[in-house]
């Protein structure tokens, strides 16, 4: 079965919706496609540290999971629904410090609507992203 194209709809963030059409930011840069669902066997050049390796931070943990996965079109003068990724600050507008259910957590968990954009390993990018959230989101060790 052959992946869909990127022009697919799906769900986004805080309830909107997001077309790859408008995905990209304006930057000039294209992404390729993100790998198949099947994570096994997967590799990233994106470093997923040991769950055991926390406090999590933003600009030492959670910024290369985004830069590799989410900027090519969460970035930019026209960031894909809004959403920039590519700063703390506009990281915060869709992270509630403590809240498991932030719409950045929301979207990355298993079942989420930017889930198989994730690279490699999924699941631990997922989770560490949880849990930086759930720690307070520090930008900082």
């Amino acid at each position: 079965m052959s992946r869909p194209p990127r022009a697919f709809v799906v769900p986004v963030v805080l309830g909107l919706a997001l077309s790859a059409a408008g995905c990209g930011g304006g930057s000039g840069s294209s992404a390729s496609p993100a790998a198949p669902s099947s994570a096994a066997g997967t590799t990233s050049s994106t470093p997923t540290p040991a769950a055991s390796a926390g406090p999590y931070a933003w600009t030492q943990d959670v910024k290369p999971i985004l830069a590799s996965d989410c900027t090519s079109c969460h970035s930019g003068s026209r960031p894909s629904a809004g959403i920039d990724l590519s700063t703390y600050a506009g990281t915060m507008r869709v992270v509630s410090a403590g809240n498991a259910n932030s719409a950045l957590v929301q979207a990355t968990r298993s079942g989420g609507s930017m889930y198989t954009h994730l690279s490699g390993d999924r699941a631990g990018k997922s989770e560490l992203i949880r849990q930086w959230v759930v720690s307070g989101a520090p930008e900082n060790r």
